[in-house]
Formats: structure tokens, sequence, C-alpha cells
């Protein structure tokens, strides 16, 4: 994945920037998503890659690139992120 990210949080302080791919993700969703697709309890790498690409790819796929959007604004579930008050942040993608 060729895009870069940056989280701002409600002081629109940067609170992770780099490669979506690195996002923190609560364990036990990762667990969840696998036993889901996998059926998968206690997934192998190759297990959790697909899962972490497949949350990400729900985030950014369709946020268009330089332009800061609220997590409020987004119609998907992103409690899968370890991330504090982030429906108080925001993000903005680039290439």
């Amino acid at each position: 994945m060729k895009k870069f990210i940056i989280i701002y949080d409600a002081k629109h302080h940067i609170i992770y920037e780099g490669n979506p791919l690195n996002l923190p993700i609560k364990r036990h969703k990762i667990q969840e998503k696998s036993m889901e697709v996998f059926r998968d309890p206690d997934p192998c790498i190759i297990h959790q890659s697909y899962v972490i690409q497949s949350f990400v790819e729900l985030l950014i796929g369709d946020l268009p690139i330089d332009q800061e959007i609220s997590f409020k604004e987004l119609s998907i579930d992103t409690e899968w992120l370890d991330m504090k008050d982030i429906l108080s942040c925001s993000i903005k993608v680039k290439r």
C-alpha cells in the first residue's frame, strides 16, 4: 500500500503519521475478523495481514487525497482502531 495517512486529534495535533498498515489495531478485533473470514481463532501472520489490510482498505479505500475528514463523518465502524477518542479525530490521506 503506497498511501500515507495523518491522523489529528481534536486539538489538531498529529497522533499518527505513516503507513496505514501500521495503524494500531485491537488484537481481539483481529481475532474476531479472522474467525469470521477464516474460522481461525489464533490467526497466523498471513491471516493477520489479510485482516489488517481489509480494515485499512475499508477505512481509507474511498477517502479523497489531501482532504482532511472527521472520523464522525465516516460511515464505517472504526471500533477496531486502538486509538483513544477516535471519533473526535480527523484523517488525511496522502500519496
